[in-house]
Order: C-alpha cells, then sequence, then structure tokens
C-alpha cells in the first residue's frame, strides 16, 4: 500500500499530534526569543563570569537556562508529533522547574543580607535591593503555579500550552531589565540611572505582549492574566523597596 503523494518522502511521526495543536506550531519560535533575551541578559553577570559564581547561582543559572531551552524544544516535538519525546522531557521539566524554584529562593535572603550590610551601589540601592526581593517571590510563586497548572490540565491542550508557555513571563523581568542594563552601560555610563528605573520600564513591554497576546486569542486567558498581575508589581518596585513594614519582614525571614 503507498503513500499519499502529498505524504511521500515525509519521516512518519511517533504519533499523531494531538488535535488542535497545530495552532502552536511557530510556538517554539517565539520563545525562543525569550530564550535569546535570557542568554543575552545573563551574559555579563553570569555566563561570561562563571569562575566567580558561587554553587546557587550555577544551580540558578544552569537550570533557568535548561527550562528556557526545554520551553522551545517541547512545543516543536509535539507539533510534530513526536509525543514520546514530549512526554519523557515532560518529566525532566518538572525536575528543572523544582531546581529554578529552588534556586531562585536561595537568591532573595543575599539581597536582603546586602541590603541590611550596605553592600549596595548607585546601580543596586538599598531600595531596589528590598524591593526586587519582593518582585522576585512574587515571579517565583508565579512560575510555580503556572507550572503545576500546566501539569493538572495536560489533557487539555489549550490550557496546558498556554500555562506553560506563560513560564517565560515570570521569568522575562531579570533577563530583560539585566539586558537593558547593560545596553545603558555600554552606551550611555553608569551615571544618571539606576536599576529601579530599569526595571520599572522594561515591564511595560512585557505586559504589552500579554496584553497583545490576549487581544490576538480573543480572550483573557488565566495564564495570561497572572502573568499580568505579576509583572505589574514592578511597576511598584521602588514604593516597595521603600516600605517598612516590608523590610522588617524580610529582615526577620530571612536574617
Amino acid at each position: 500500500m503507498s503513500l499519499p503523494s502529498e505524504l511521500a518522502g515525509t519521516p512518519v511521526a511517533e504519533h499523531a499530534a494531538p488535535r488542535g495543536i497545530q495552532a502552536y506550531r511557530n510556538l517554539h519560535l517565539w520563545l525562543a526569543l525569550g530564550l535569546l533575551i535570557a542568554l543575552i541578559g545573563f551574559a555579563p553577570t553570569y555566563f561570561l563570569r562563571l569562575r566567580e559564581a558561587t554553587w546557587f547561582q550555577h544551580l540558578h543559572g544552569i537550570s533557568a537556562l535548561l527550562w528556557m531551552a526545554l520551553l522551545v524544544l517541547q512545543p516543536y516535538l509535539a507539533t510534530r508529533g513526536r509525543l514520546k519525546r514530549h512526554r519523557r522531557f515532560g518529566i525532566v521539566a518538572l525536575v528543572l522547574a523544582g531546581m529554578v524554584v529552588a534556586s531562585g529562593l536561595a537568591v532573595v535572603p543575599f539581597n536582603i543580607e546586602n541590603a541590611v550590610g550596605g553592600s549596595t551601589s548607585a546601580l543596586a540601592p538599598t531600595t531596589f535591593l528590598y524591593g526586587i526581593s519582593f518582585v522576585d517571590l512574587l515571579t517565583i510563586s508565579g512560575f510555580l503555579l503556572a507550572v503545576l497548572m500546566a501539569t493538572l490540565s495536560i489533557r487539555v491542550i489549550d490550557d496546558h500550552v498556554l500555562w506553560m508557555a506563560s513560564t517565560v513571563f515570570w521569568v522575562m523581568i531579570p533577563a530583560l531589565a539585566r539586558m537593558v542594563a547593560f545596553a545603558l552601560i555600554l552606551t550611555i555610563g553608569r551615571e544618571g540611572w539606576s536599576l529601579l528605573d530599569v526595571v520599572f520600564w522594561t515591564s511595560f513591554p512585557i505586559l504589552g505582549v500579554l496584553v497583545y497576546l490576549m487581544y490576538r486569542l480573543k480572550r483573557a486567558h488565566p495564564a495570561l492574566v497572572l502573568a499580568a498581575i505579576g509583572n505589574a508589581a514592578a511597576l511598584f518596585v521602588t514604593p516597595i523597596g521603600n516600605s517598612e513594614t516590608w523590610r522588617a519582614i524580610c529582615q526577620a525571614v530571612f536574617l
């Protein structure tokens, strides 16, 4: 029995792709853009300074990078019908997600210690260290919730894809902010701005993309709404960082 002419010469997939998954056939290309931003953003402070990094920075950097790479690979496999490999990597994804969360939480106490100990700078003042700690805790929590929801909705294609893809937005604030900060240092130097400004302004393009996606999908999916709320917290990093109540909580919990 011969194959239809339009299928002749094409590889046989492990299984047929799930119904409705082809709507996300090019999703991996967009997620690859997020991976590129992360690589550029973390290059000056991590990838180009590997010998100076601590063990938990290595754990966080490697696990986050592998997570972003897996986000690119998984929709590519699923939309090409390679479901066995997709499922195998899904198990790996759960392990990586745990590593990302654990290593991300390990960074927060160091920010508080630096804030209390006076290890600050014009670019990263005390207000920034306290404020970004709140944002970090929120993004870690949002990331974990998105992964859990993606796992629970594995049999509902749209929900599974959107919850999993939304995890990229929970790691975009630190990645994009670092990329912009590095560009500013190279172009205008270190004077006249701080990371408070960078985090505030870089939240707008992320929020803009989320709103655009909801417009294109013609629905405000909970995964995108939650990511938008989480990223909007970056707009308040200065008042949060200046809050004496929040500072007292940080010192009580992390010191």
